[in-house]
């Protein structure tokens, strides 16, 4: 069994790709050594992360990651245990806005921060995975 999270957040002013790009190298190595596998998503100053592995090691690293002031206003969307992973071989995937196909914006009705009062978790973890794994390059 394993253990996942989704939270979302708003990047402090400022924050840049190539700064993004730096967390997850440095998460590469982190989450290699925990066994974390998971997707970070960065578009429109927002974060999207969905995190997984074993129990502890997904919930320390959320509270470092709660810690981090790179970040803002952070809101844990979801909390389960799994029996699979989304992200099996990523130790942490990265996708920006320029890599994500408009349709796949239009398609979830996508809004910044994808506010909780008008999308369910489940909405979140979708569109996140869309994200991921439909091809950019794919007809619009």
């Amino acid at each position: 069994m394993y253990q996942q999270i989704l939270y979302t957040s708003r990047a402090v002013d400022g924050l840049t790709f190539s700064d993004v790009y730096d967390i997850i190298r440095t998460a590469h190595n982190r989450n290699s050594r925990s066994g974390l596998t998971g997707g970070l998503l960065f578009l429109d100053g927002h974060f999207y992360q969905v995190l997984e592995g074993s129990s502890y090691a997904v919930h320390e690293r959320y509270k470092a990651i709660s810690a981090d002031a790179r970040h803002h206003d952070l809101m844990l969307r979801r909390d389960i245990a799994t029996s699979e992973l989304a992200f099996p071989s990523e130790w942490m995937a990265l996708k920006d806005g320029t890599s994500i196909a408009p349709a796949i914006l239009r398609s979830h009705d996508y809004q910044p921060g994808m506010p909780e009062e008008k999308f369910t978790d489940l909405q979140v973890l979708a569109f996140v995975l869309d994200c991921f794994t439909t091809d950019e390059n794919a007809p619009q």
